[in-house]
């Protein structure tokens, strides 16, 4: 089977070489603005628009062209906008769009967590810090006009940003340990920490660091996303599937 993967996530990887290990051509699809994976397959940098088509449609003529018979949506669990062309693209060319949903953090493990919604529901649980700690990469500089002027904010993301008064910038890329993330804490004073439900393992030492230092944490429920054909929420459960869908029918070109 010809599989398209929108990945970016270690779990994306992790189905991408199972699937090459079955036999399966699959193309891998990332955004491309850290890293490029080592895979032993196709890989797609950059979006899918082209002479103006873009979004869904884009998506859609790219899986036409290369005669892609699944579409795994296998991106982060706050890609709105990925996740719904994927849905949208799958019902154009009339093939199944597929997810795999990375589960959440354990809110119960953390008695300093505290969900917000949007910046507006954020913004004013947190006016009370002196420095919070935001790790939910660069978009926090969309609201630094709303920075209140005792607060010095400290973020995190993968590139550098242009410079603003007021906000001290790391740059990094995960994963992160708890050792680190307890002593870049510890060195900067922040007083509370601002996060996404990433569900990951990899980057949830910083949750065990704020829990050590006592120090609350804020975190974005998650949003909702399109409604995929069928969601997993283990690798091996998307991979068995597949399996047994080619083994029953192995000259499939349409439909899963």
């Amino acid at each position: 089977m010809k599989i398209l993967i929108l990945g970016g996530i270690a779990e994306s990887k992790q189905l991408a070489t199972q699937l090459i290990h079955q036999q399966h051509t699959v193309i891998y699809s990332i955004v491309g603005l850290v890293r490029t994976p080592e895979l032993a397959c196709e890989i797609h940098i950059g979006g899918f628009s082209s002479n103006g088509i873009n979004g869904g449609l884009g998506l859609a003529n790219y899986c036409q062209s290369h005669n892609i018979e699944l579409l795994i949506d296998a991106t982060h669990p706050y890609a709105v906008d990925i996740s719904a062309n994927a849905v949208t693209a799958a019902k154009i060319v009339d093939i199944a769009c597929w997810r795999y949903s990375r589960s959440g953090w354990d809110e119960f493990k953390y008695p300093n967590w505290h969900y917000y919604d949007e910046w507006d529901d954020l913004a004013p649980q947190i006016e009370r810090y002196q420095k919070p700690f935001f790790t939910i990469g660069a978009s926090v500089l969309h609201y630094s006009d709303r920075r209140p002027q005792n607060q010095q904010w400290v973020m995190r993301c993968a590139k550098q940003q242009a410079e603003i008064d007021g906000i001290t910038q790391i740059h990094a890329i995960g994963p992160f340990y708890y050792a680190d993330e307890l002593a870049l804490m510890q060195k900067h004073r922040v007083d509370a920490l601002i996060s996404k439900d990433s569900g990951c393992s990899r980057v949830a030492e910083k949750l065990d660091a704020a829990l050590t230092l006592n120090i609350p944490v804020y975190v974005q429920r998650r949003p909702k996303l399109a409604q995929a054909e069928q969601s997993f929420s283990q690798i091996d459960d998307l991979v068995q599937s597949i399996e047994g869908i080619t083994v029953e029918n192995p000259h499939i070109r349409r439909k899963v």
